[in-house]
């Protein structure tokens, strides 16, 4: 028998545009495409290796290339599956060790009252699968002793079953991930602008290519930053010459001949060198000119103050000074005269003083502005008040005011107090000493020593604070500035002669070619005492200028173009179709809704949903209704998720809250045909889900053309304040004729062991849920016996084909027998009024009723038609 061997599989244009990228690069993406993951730190380092060696030119056995076809068989991902939880703990008031099987269908309902723990399940898995909408996971607050959530996950991929211990603190799962979550928060997110949660697999790819091609560039930068110039620096007096300027200039690309003659330094040219620095007698005419004047300046500077204290202080200004102190003083002494003899007489004490001519003043602007306006100060005229105490003035007290307003306004007060303001005015001008520090340095510049500099500052001090007071000439301490004056003098002089001399010497010609040789052969030979690290510097930059070309290689620049394309290539244009299927398929399609997307840079690109033809910029979440708005976020979630490649479990937490009943039917047929390709867990509180499930999956497995999926419904429930207790037999999932035996060989016996035992809590809890399943038995009886499942609760179709005949066989006595156990028992399944409380479950009735609803459909079913 031969084989014919496959031909060559063609690159597609994903894989041409790779083979085009650096050979480091396709290294990298065939070491992703084997490993199916990003490379790891040696790897990144042998990545570098390759980067490096590409930049030079230099061949490796290591470079790899991507074969065509296998990016595209490394896209195909695994089906992944969810099998169970079990032992589960600290997870809020589900029941300690408790578990959770999924069934082996691809389509798990998991229905329950509230408060039975479908939340807490779903907090779980949204919490290990990293869902955007998870909720922080609690545990029981009614334990005494709370214990961390934890708990084991079976799961199987592409059939192979693990066992995943998990908790909190280790987050999503690394397979888990890739599930996704819609309920009412991812609802929310869908509404406003969201990130795309997934990647098509090529985007994703070419995001592990950019996050490799920045490690291999953190790394090469990191080994550049390594590399430090050892170079020393480059006296400063030197800087100026051509052979400064050479090493400034040099590069990775200078030749090692051209640094060979530039630091080649004989010893001839060391005998110039010494012969020359002889000749200028070691002197640096320009720095010490540059330096002279910064003296002059600094001189021209003391040279000013000096001046200022001096004039400022002079004998002049103290005779001044001493003056105005003294005519203040026999000013305010006349004053002080004439006051006595006008205030003399007066019958209170201090009358003249500061304070009471104070008051005088206060008086006159009172009587001038207020009391009497239109008169001069004191009013004496007939009829006139006194403005502080208002009585009237007689005669000897209009005269004792008008001299107390002569005193205060005219002559010797007056004089007084303009005496002293000339006084204080004079004093402010004084000159203002330095501090003593700044005087000392001052005085050093000048060639006196600290201790003489000191010395006169305390004169110079004392002879300000002795003018200022106004003291006496000859009281007022002296200072000598002969010896400063003589000193700046001196300093000026020296200076300005030294200026001149190295002036004229500059102007001389072969001086300054002399100068400029001393200084070309001095940097020769620093050049040659350096030639080691000129050398070592050059390396440096030869390995600088290699990093960095590799560097450039390692730019993402054109990996984020070919992302952003492939992101409205294959993420944009993809999702909008998606969601234009997706309203489709859930029955939206009258609602005005459309996506829009907007580039979130570096082929990131976010969606939001927009209202159709509206005017204004209110959002469709404040116009659609609560229904549509389900409907859209629903949408958009699918056009989203399914456009990835993933075969994870979809995990939808009550997905037809607020829903109609067109709605409704459509969703549930939407979640059947996802359930054909991958799991789909859903979480409800509805019958009405549960029922239409069952509905589809029944009427499709009759349908060719449709898929085949049969769902396995597990129902929760809470016993005391333990929920998410999984129902061992079912009542709603089992015949009314195999619900009732079970009921009998296990329910009837549990309780009578229990009545035995006088457990009176354990028997009341026991009892409520046998008469709650019972009263589901009965309706059931209803729905599938009397009425041969012709019609069904929240099934819109009618089923007539091979069953109406059935209802023939219903007779009156039956309608009578069932009316009376759905009446007795209803009271343990639905809420009563406080007038009609239910009593305990008398267990020989309850046994006898069960009895006799189980002989009854044995007769029912062997009675003809």
């Amino acid at each position: 028998m031969s084989t014919i061997e496959a031909g060559p599989v063609a690159a597609d244009d994903f894989e041409i545009w790779l083979s085009t990228r650096p050979k480091w690069l396709q290294t990298a993406a065939r070491l992703m495409i084997n490993s199916k993951r990003r490379p790891n730190d040696a790897e990144t380092d042998e990545l570098v290796r390759l980067c490096k060696l590409e930049a030079k030119g230099v061949t490796d056995p290591g470079f790899l290339t991507v074969v065509p076809g296998t990016l595209s068989e490394a896209a195909n991902k695994p089906m992944l599956r969810i099998d169970e939880i079990l032992e589960v703990h600290g997870l809020n008031a589900i029941k300690a060790g408790a578990k959770l099987p999924m069934g082996s269908s691809n389509l798990t309902v998991i229905y329950g009252q509230n408060g039975t723990g479908k939340s807490g399940y779903a907090r779980l898995l949204k919490q290990i699968c990293g869902s955007r909408s998870k909720d922080e996971i609690r545990s029981n607050v009614f334990d005494p002793t709370p214990t961390e959530c934890r708990a084991q996950f079976k799961i199987s991929v592409d059939g192979k079953e693990d066992l995943v211990h998990w908790d909190v603190p280790s987050g999503p799962h690394v397979a888990l991930r890739h599930a996704q979550v819609f309920d009412t928060k991812s609802a929310q997110l869908y509404m406003g602008q969201t990130e795309a949660c997934y990647e098509p697999s090529r985007m994703k790819f070419v995001s592990a290519l950019i996050a490799t091609a920045d490690a291999v560039r953190m790394k090469l930068d990191a080994e550049k930053e390594s590399l430090k110039k050892a170079l020393p620096a480059i006296p400063e007096t030197l800087k100026g010459t051509a052979e400064a300027k050479w090493l400034t200039g040099l590069k990775s690309t200078t030749s090692a001949a051209s640094i060979d003659k530039e630091c080649l330094y004989p010893e001839a040219l060391d005998r110039e060198r010494i012969e020359s620095e002889g000749l200028l007698a070691e002197k640096d005419i320009a720095g010490r000119l540059l330096a002279i004047g910064k003296e002059k300046t600094a001189l021209s500077s003391i040279e000013k103050t000096m001046n200022s204290l001096m004039d400022g202080l002079s004998e002049e200004a103290a005779l001044e000074l001493s003056q105005l102190k003294t005519n203040a003083v026999q000013a305010r002494k006349t004053s002080e005269e004439a006051a006595t003899a006008v205030f003399g007489k007066a019958e209170l004490d201090g009358i003249g003083s500061t304070t009471w001519q104070q008051m005088w003043e206060q008086a006159r602007a009172y009587s001038t502005t207020m009391a009497y306006p239109q008169e001069a100060f004191p009013n004496t005229s007939a009829d006139s008040r006194c403005v502080l105490c208002h009585q009237q003035l007689d005669a000897a007290a209009k005269t004792r005011m008008t001299e107390f307003e002569g005193f205060v306004t005219h002559g010797l007060e007056t004089a007084a107090k303009t005496a002293e303001t000339g006084f204080s005015e004079r004093k402010a001008r004084l000159p203002v000493l330095p501090a003593q520090a700044g005087w000392v340095v001052q005085l050093s510049t000048l060639g006196f020593e600290e201790a003489e500099a000191i010395a006169s500052y305390g004169q110079l001090k004392a002879r300000s604070e002795h003018i200022g007071l106004g003291q006496q000439i000859a009281d007022v301490q002296e200072f000598d500035w002969t010896q400063i004056s003589a000193a700046i003098k001196t300093k000026s002089e020296a200076l300005n002669e030294e200026e001149q001399n190295l002036s004229a010497l500059l102007k001389d010609e072969n001086r300054q070619k002399m100068q400029h040789r001393v200084l070309q052969l001095q940097m020769k030979q620093w050049l040659a005492q350096n030639r080691a690290s000129i050398l070592a510097e050059k390396a440096r930059l030869t390995s600088v200028a290699e990093l960095e070309k590799s560097s450039r290689s390692a730019s993402t620049s054109q990996l984020t173009i070919k992302k952003t394309e492939l992101g409205k290539i294959e993420l944009d244009a993809g999702y909008q179709a998606r969601f234009i299927d997706e309203l489709r398929l859930l029955g939206g399609k009258r609602i005005p809704v459309a996506p829009q997307s907007k580039s979130g840079g570096k082929g990131k690109i976010t969606f939001g949903l927009n209202l159709v033809g509206a005017h204004g910029t209110h959002g469709p979440e404040f116009i659609l209704s609560e229904g549509e708005t389900r409907i859209a976020s629903l949408a958009a979630f699918l056009a989203d998720t399914t456009g990835s490649n993933q075969l994870a479990p979809f995990i939808f937490d009550d997905p037809i809250s607020s829903l109609d009943q067109d709605f409704e039917e459509k969703v549930v047929e939407r979640l059947v045909t996802l359930a054909a390709t991958r799991q789909v867990i859903i979480f409800t509180h509805r019958l009405s889900l549960v029922a239409l499930v069952e509905a589809v999956t029944d009427k499709w497995s009759k349908m060719p053309e449709m898929p085949t999926v049969k769902p396995t419904i597990t129902s929760l429930r809470r016993m005391d304040k333990c929920a998410g207790i999984v129902a061992a037999q079912s009542a709603r999932d089992l015949k009314p004729e195999k619900a009732v035996r079970g009921l009998i060989d296990h329910t009837i016996t549990r309780l009578k062991k229990i009545q035995a035992d006088a457990d009176v809590d354990a028997y009341e809890i026991h009892a409520k849920s046998a008469c709650s399943d019972f009263r589901i038995i009965v309706e059931r009886t209803v729905e599938f016996i009397l009425l041969a499942d012709v019609i069904g609760r929240f099934r819109r179709a009618i089923n007539t084909q091979n069953k109406l005949h059935k209802v023939a066989k219903v007779t009156n006595a039956d309608c009578v027998f069932i009316d009376d156990l759905m009446t007795r028992y209803s009271v343990f399944e639905h809420s009563q009024s406080d007038e009609l409380p239910s009593n305990a479950l008398e267990l020989d009735v309850f046994e006898t009723d069960v009895t006799a609803l189980n002989d009854w459909l044995k007769e029912f079913g062997s009675r003809a038609a």
